[in-house]
């Protein structure tokens, strides 16, 4: 039996190319827009719809593409603010204005923040993780990105000032992320205060209280997603569980196991596993030990 003829891969469409292209993550997407790529490929490269959504977290994997394309931003002249401001430029003139979400590393500051306010005025997305931002230039970019849907930021960033700028200035505004090392029921308050609006809420890896999940849970009427995976307390109780059942989404994971666990009542230690109490139990035991059989009794 014949072998069905092989097609080359630049023979595909152009939209199904930039289709393909615009899954395959920035530091590939530099690659591929390389000159060694064929034409096909080189095109669906530089089309603004495979720009759509540009991840830069990576910042290993985007220099190896970028210095597999054999630019500039990989030198050891330039800072890695200002490669990251060379990437972000080429991301913006490839994307003509049709970027909707940018995922930015950790090291961005807040004139990456501007320059996408000001060159991707409908960006709908962005994650900015770090500290690096000022209350007046973070209110300066919000102030163009009307078309807002989302973010995730620093807990730095969450006060009522600030979360109210983006209430009144983003309409559509329903997502919100925090990287956050505690979480007490006046952040949440914030939150629930600014934006009343919220369907998804991601909080993960943080040291949160009971009162502040309840609290969101009462608060956000249209909360549909709420992920606070990861967390570091035994909030998670029988009212919590009730509460979120009108979630379309619950992810509640500990970091130590799924389920419930409890604190001490004497010195408020997790008492994960019963087979390891916590220093409480053990100072107990051994002076009940020290004490004699009697007394132990």
């Amino acid at each position: 039996m014949a072998s069905p003829p092989v097609r080359p891969w630049g023979e595909l469409q152009h939209d199904l190319l930039v289709a393909i292209m615009s899954r395959v993550g920035t530091p590939d997407l530099l690659s591929g827009g390389a000159p060694r790529a064929c034409s096909a490929w080189w095109a669906a490269a530089r089309d603004p719809f495979a720009w759509r959504r540009v991840d830069i977290r990576d910042w290993t994997a985007l220099t190896s593409a970028r210095r597999a394309a054999g630019t500039r931003a990989t030198s050891t002249s330039v800072s890695v603010q200002d490669a990251l401001a060379g990437v972000l430029e080429v991301a913006a003139t490839r994307a003509d204005g049709r970027m909707e979400a940018v995922l930015l590393p950790e090291f961005a500051d807040e004139d990456h923040i501007l320059f996408l306010a000001e060159r991707s005025p409908n960006l709908q997305y962005f994650s900015f993780p770090t500290t690096c931002m000022t209350y007046d230039q973070f209110c300066k970019a919000i102030g163009k990105l009307q078309s807002l849907k989302g973010m995730a930021v620093d807990e730095s960033l969450i006060n009522y000032d600030a979360l109210q700028h983006v209430h009144q200035c983003c309409p559509d505004f329903v997502e919100l992320k925090v990287f956050a090392l505690y979480v007490d029921d006046y952040m949440a308050s914030i939150i629930c205060d600014s934006l009343p609006r919220l369907k998804k809420l991601e909080i993960p890896n943080s040291d949160m209280s009971c009162a502040a999940i309840i609290k969101f849970l009462d608060c956000l009427e249209e909360l549909e997603y709420m992920d606070i995976s990861g967390y570091e307390t035994s909030a998670i109780s029988s009212t919590v569980l009730h509460k979120a059942s009108r979630l379309k989404v619950f992810i509640w994971n500990s970091k130590f196991e799924l389920g419930e666990f409890k604190d001490c009542s004497n010195c408020g230690e997790h008492s994960i596993n019963p087979l390891e109490p916590c220093n409480c139990i053990m100072d107990h035991k051994v002076m009940d030990w020290l004490a004699g059989p009697s007394q132990a009794s």
